[in-house]
């Protein structure tokens, strides 16, 4: 065969054209809103001991854009937006919102720190609130320098909370399902181009 063979040159763009459907299901998958369940498996409640920083550990292993929602699940609590002092101060005198109902979702509507606790003082101050910074679909991840380094999302190490090496966040993965058939046709497309 000659490199103006009109086979090879098929072959070429049959693997071209799968590689362009491989990455735009990939970047369908990535850009679509999210629900994530705070804490994963371990929900919202008062954080063991030894592990008060199971929130901020749960944060920095996911990425957060606007349009995607968190679902806090929780028995016997609840959970409140509040501005940044009063999640410092674990303050809930004066919530942007509250839920109490077990099963609350907020929609992430614009990018910047969001800021939640639990409506018990007590329980806020045993660990048992969260930062969430939510980035536009391009944007690189920051955060903020005032933040102390036990409550940044970036100071926690993905490896140290139980819940997110255990089980990982479901809805951060890309679906391996929908790459199958591209992926299957990118093999059969190499596999007859072969000489």
């Amino acid at each position: 065969m000659t490199s103006s063979d009109p086979c090879i040159s098929n072959c070429n763009l049959m693997i071209i054209m799968m590689m362009l459907c491989i990455w735009s299901v990939m970047a369908a998958e990535d850009q679509s809103p999210k629900a994530f369940k705070v804490g994963d498996e371990f929900g919202w409640r008062v954080p063991l001991q030894n592990d008060t920083a199971v929130y901020s550990h749960w944060a920095s292993s996911n990425r957060f854009h606007i349009g995607d929602s968190l679902s806090f699940v929780y028995e016997k609590d609840s959970v409140m937006e509040v501005d940044k002092w009063g999640f410092y101060h674990c303050n809930g005198s004066d919530p942007i919102t509250a839920f109490d109902n077990g099963n609350s979702t907020f929609n992430l509507d614009r990018p910047g720190l969001f800021y939640f606790i639990s409506g018990s003082t007590l329980h806020c101050t045993s660990g048992q609130r969260l930062i969430v910074e939510v980035m536009h679909i391009h944007h690189h991840h920051h955060h903020d320098q005032s933040m102390p380094p036990s409550m940044s999302p970036l100071s926690a190490s993905v490896s140290a909370s139980p819940s997110a090496s255990a089980s990982g966040s479901s809805s951060a993965s890309i679906h391996v399902a929908s790459l199958f058939p591209p992926f299957a046709a990118l093999l059969l497309a190499l596999f007859y181009c072969q000489p």
